[in-house]
């Protein structure tokens, strides 16, 4: 059957029996334990292992100086889509994240932390959306043994629900991205004999630094 046959069926199948938009209900069922945003998603984000980092707009570069410090790290790949001075960080070697991954693999396995910015925080869950893009490609927060991602405060939604709409919010059309993350801490894993392992699949550390 050819493209254009199929192509043909569906749209005169479609014109038939329309497709009703969904309109969903969501209830959370996850006990409410904080009253403030804010406060519950440091609280949950601190039992996923992420290290978290308060500091202000204006602070940013030394509340990033202060996480480098803690992973010991010496070269930092980031997104390009961050306004700071990276003035701040010439005593690390710096890599925007501006190619494919062909043209540059060899140095990304060789760069020990990842530098990005969050769309959204879901402070039930002590999580952090994340959409891929070409400023901030999906590679960059699963490749590098330590992460720190920057997040607003006011970002900070209830429940993954509204952490989908900001998601969804990220796109010109108001649907989810095609690539989007949801980072609750280090990469875990306890598949082998019930044991936990750290940055199996992504990062062994993670650091959020909220503004």
């Amino acid at each position: 059957m050819s493209k254009e046959l199929i192509l043909k069926r569906i749209k005169e199948a479609k014109a038939k029996h329309p497709i009703q938009g969904a309109n969903p209900i969501y209830r959370n069922i996850i006990k409410v334990e904080f009253e403030d945003l804010v406060e519950e998603y440091k609280h949950f984000q601190v039992l996923n292992k992420a290290e978290v980092i308060e500091s202000a707009k204006e602070n940013l570069e030394q509340a990033i100086l202060k996480a480098l410090e803690n992973f010991k790290s010496k070269k930092v790949l980031h997104s390009t889509d961050l306004n700071l001075n990276f003035e701040a960080f010439k005593d690390f070697t710096l890599q925007p994240y501006d190619k494919e991954i062909e043209a540059m693999r060899e140095e990304l396995f060789e760069i020990d932390t990842a530098l990005l910015h969050g769309v959204c925080g879901i402070s039930s869950l002590g999580m952090i959306g994340a959409v891929s893009s070409h400023a901030s490609p999906r590679l960059l927060s699963l490749i590098t043994l330590n992460c720190i991602i920057l997040l607003k405060k006011e970002s900070i939604v209830r429940n993954l629900s509204e952490g989908m709409q900001a998601l969804k919010n990220q796109s010109k059309n108001g649907v989810l991205p095609t690539n989007m993350l949801l980072i609750g801490g280090p990469s875990r894993t306890a598949d082998i004999e019930l044991k936990t392992v750290f940055g199996v699949h992504g990062p062994q550390k993670v650091a959020i630094i909220l503004y």
